[in-house]
């Protein structure tokens, strides 16, 4: 899934733009928001940010009815889905870990299935996930179905599509170009899977793109949770404007240095030979 990019700011100005979801709005903090969705006077869900109301990385829910949030999901790294999954039973005030880490798809199962049984909410807008107008509920339930999604779609992967889970969820990979006899090595994060091919960005006036364009074949490297990949392999430019708009959307905060108009270069990988490492288990290697 990708990850939620709306802010507390953004939530609260769909919100009050709505007069029948504005009636729900219990409270409007700096961090914060919470919806009454069931006409009690009790919040049943917030939505919440560690990070000064900038991105929303927490959604609490009451689904017990008890007017107390008894489900927490967290995203600590931004990727979009839960690092940790909380539940407070009906009769303890302590919070039961339902799922860390690499657990989390075994306790989203349970999590989607509660989901289920929520209440209608009226029509909540939320342009950043690329909808108009649907019901909270409807959000919430399409929100674990993606997050489930999405986490099948990590473990399942196989060859080109394993290669890209673990570039994206690394969120750093460093990638090596040679100028003449010196090896040029930098820290890269833009990549995209998109029509069966794997995509790096950069910019057309950048060293690094003119250093490939002198010799295409290159290497990049990414480490995370004690296995690391090694990628090498020949990068292709490709100026089709509709993969450039594909990355803009997918990482929207390429936006404020590139457009799909200007300097942005767009390149895939061919001749591939990606290989999976670790203190622990054999190498893996994937062709594509």
């Amino acid at each position: 899934m990708e990850q939620a990019s709306y802010n507390i700011r953004k939530a609260k100005k769909y919100i009050k733009a709505d007069p029948e979801l504005r009636k729900m709005l219990v409270r409007s903090g700096r961090n914060e928001i919470m919806l009454d969705l069931d006409g009690d006077g009790a919040a049943d869900v917030c939505i919440s940010s560690e990070n000064k109301g900038k991105k929303i990385d927490t959604l609490a829910v009451d689904l017990s009815g008890n007017g107390e949030f008894n489900l927490y999901l967290h995203d600590a790294d931004g990727n979009g889905i839960p690092d940790t999954i909380l539940w407070v039973d009906d009769d303890s005030e302590e919070a039961e870990v339902l799922a860390v880490g690499s657990e989390v798809e075994q306790g989203l199962v349970d999590i989607a299935v509660r989901i289920s049984s929520l209440l209608s909410a009226e029509e909540f807008l939320n342009e950043e996930f690329g909808v108009s107008l649907v019901d909270l509920a409807q959000y919430l339930k399409l929100h674990a179905a993606v997050m489930l999604a999405g986490i099948e779609n990590r473990l399942n992967a196989e060859g080109i599509e394993k290669v890209y889970y673990f570039l994206q969820d690394a969120g750093t990979y460093y990638l090596a170009t040679a100028e003449g006899n010196q090896p040029r090595v930098r820290p890269f994060g833009t990549v995209l899977l998109y029509d069966g091919k794997l995509y790096i960005q950069t910019g057309k006036s950048k060293d690094v793109s003119r250093q490939i364009a002198a010799n295409p074949n290159v290497e990049l490297c990414a480490f995370m949770n004690g296995t690391w990949l090694r990628v090498a392999g020949e990068l292709v430019n490709d100026d089709d404007r509709e993969v450039k708009v594909a990355m803009l959307q997918k990482m929207p905060e390429l936006a404020s240095m590139y457009s799909a108009d200007d300097n942005m270069q767009m390149l895939y990988l061919k001749n591939v030979t990606a290989t999976f490492s670790s203190f622990t288990s054999d190498p893996e290697t994937v062709r594509f």
